[in-house]
């Protein structure tokens, strides 16, 4: 079904609005994006793209082809349904997932797979913001994120997954389990995590609650490039206790908790209710991966189901 492929291809690159964008979400490399395209434009006798100007527009023939491109990709995402067992799931589900979380969520679709091998899986990695938009839109069918308000929408489900407690981390060279974190903010230069994304307000509403004043040395929206240059002794940070990357054993860094009681962000999946009966299935999975693999899985009570129903934050 090279054709089928090409399509979805097609689709991506019409939507994103590049070779490259379509390359990132459906994990393919440039060349053979622009490879796939080549042979479907062979195939059609037709130009799809116009790359004459700064960006690359569809051609007269690709505005035509893309409504009926996706009406195919419907069409047989439904044939394949309709001839899988009635107690598998098949079909091709976007999902979408921050950096930070994508390895726990990549590790729960690998058993769901095996499981229903008709059930096709696209993955990307965005930031929260897109996410959330492309979840809204209908762009994804679901994604991996941090807890926040969601708009009233209806059909929108939020459930939280689990939750990542926020930790001081320091480079051992500096600091040992004794040290005192004010005196790290006192005396070495701190790297924040961007204050324009969930994670990096509640961070900075601790630091403001606790009086702390960072020497700020830069500002940067990658925790694992953060924890890269703590490694280095660049700097100290202030971050989420990620799960599956096992900071508190590398001793390299020094991780150090908070004063009082614990604060976490919360992770969880957001869907927009068109595929629900695909999500949910996948929302099980993931649950019962973080419980067999010793995270503490967050069980959904009466309230958060309430919740889920009414497009609030859990």
């Amino acid at each position: 079904m090279s054709t089928i492929r090409f399509l979805r291809t097609f689709v991506a690159a019409a939507r994103g609005g590049s070779f490259a964008a379509a390359a990132d979400e459906i994990a393919l490399t440039q060349a053979a994006v622009g490879q796939q395209m080549r042979a479907l434009e062979a195939e059609l006798d037709k130009t799809l793209f116009d790359k004459s100007g700064r960006i690359m527009v569809l051609s007269p023939a690709g505005r035509l082809l893309l409504p009926r491109a996706k009406e195919m990709l419907a069409q047989y995402e439904a044939m394949q349904q309709g001839l899988v067992d009635p107690q598998g799931i098949a079909g091709t589900i976007r999902l979408g997932s921050l950096i930070t979380a994508m390895g726990l969520l990549s590790s729960s679709l690998a058993a769901l797979k095996w499981r229903h091998p008709g059930l096709e899986v696209e993955l990307t990695v965005r930031d929260q913001p897109r996410l959330v938009k492309d979840v809204l839109s209908g762009e994804l069918d679901a994604a991996l994120i941090v807890a926040r308000q969601w708009p009233a929408k209806s059909g929108l489900l939020w459930t939280p997954c689990y939750d990542e407690t926020l930790t001081v981390i320091a480079n051992s060279s500096i600091a040992t389990f004794d040290t005192r974190i004010a005196s790290l903010f006192a005396d070495q230069p701190f790297i924040r995590f961007d204050r324009r994304m969930p994670t990096g307000v509640q961070i900075d509403r601790i630091l403001r609650r606790l009086q702390w004043v960072p020497r700020e040395l830069m500002e940067l929206n990658s925790m694992l490039s953060i924890v890269e240059l703590v490694r280095k002794n660049v700097g100290f940070t202030m971050l989420p206790l990620l799960k599956s990357f096992d900071w508190e054993n590398d001793p390299a860094l020094c991780v150090l908790p908070l004063p009082g009681r614990p604060v976490a962000r919360r992770v969880g999946m957001i869907e927009n209710g068109r595929r629900s009966h695909i999500t949910a299935i996948v929302r099980e999975e993931l649950l019962a991966h973080l419980r067999g693999s010793g995270v503490a899985a967050i069980s959904p009570s009466p309230q958060t189901t309430a919740a889920r129903r009414s497009g609030c934050s859990g």
